[in-house]
């Protein structure tokens, strides 16, 4: 059995600009057993058939949904961003990579999927990306040298999470963390809310909804304590 029969992670291709990359992320998945990646918004129209470098993955490349961000995390209950430490200051914890397994078998212990997001080349993940996130992904590099090729840290990070094995820790006997279509509808519930209430009136809907969902996701909170929340605030609110 192949690793991606095991592995529940998703690779997010975020806004990729250059077909090449597509081709040798899709190669690298390939290479250590992986079959699901997801491209967001990629620059080249054409890039299926502009992705030579795809060496072992045509059909991983010919079968890779397009699709929003949204769609692509919303049945993955860990969302992780990948970024370098040069360019930026985050809320979200940090993992580096030879945490990542551990960091994943405790957060994946009672089941689901994860996601791992890669941003676009020249710019990464945005902010708003950014606040999706249940943490951000370190790759330890030089400090002159901080940012990486798309396809290398693809690569990278599929071969150290196939090294892990980490479906043999992964079991079902505690509440799994909500996935990112119920942290929509969750957030969706608390602009109404905050709106009803007048609560942080000087923040415009954007902001609120960014402050919201990057807490929801740095909370872990599970399914089941969701659930429970939701209804509360739709019975204070008389929706329920």
């Amino acid at each position: 059995m192949t690793v991606a029969k095991t592995l529940p992670i998703r690779f997010v291709l975020v806004r990729p600009g250059n077909a090449l990359n597509m081709g040798a992320a899709a190669r690298a998945l390939s290479n250590f057993g992986f079959d699901d990646m997801v491209a967001v918004e990629p620059k080249d129209e054409n890039w299926r058939l502009a992705s030579a470098s795809a060496i072992y993955a045509s059909e991983l490349l010919r079968r890779a949904p397009v699709m929003s961000l949204e769609e692509a995390i919303a049945d993955c209950s860990v969302v992780i961003g990948t970024a370098s430490d040069h360019n930026r200051e985050v809320r979200q914890p940090r993992v580096t990579l030879p945490a990542l397994a551990p960091w994943l078998r405790r957060k994946l212990k009672a089941g689901g999927k994860a996601a791992v997001l890669f941003g676009s080349e020249t710019a990464g993940l945005n902010n708003e990306e950014v606040g999706l996130c249940s943490a951000i992904l370190r790759i330890p590099t030089a400090p002159d040298a901080p940012s990486m090729n798309l396809g290398q840290a693809v690569a990278v990070i599929a071969y150290q999470l196939s090294r892990f094995k980490l479906e043999k820790a992964v079991t079902r006997s505690e509440d799994p963390l909500l996935e990112g279509r119920q942290a929509k509808d969750f957030t969706e519930l608390a602009l109404r809310a905050m709106e009803r209430t007048g609560m942080n009136h000087h923040l415009s809907p954007a902001q609120k909804r960014l402050k919201f969902r990057s807490g929801l996701m740095r909370w872990s909170m599970t399914r089941a304590d969701a659930s429970f929340l939701s209804g509360l605030l739709k019975r204070l609110m008389g929706e329920g």
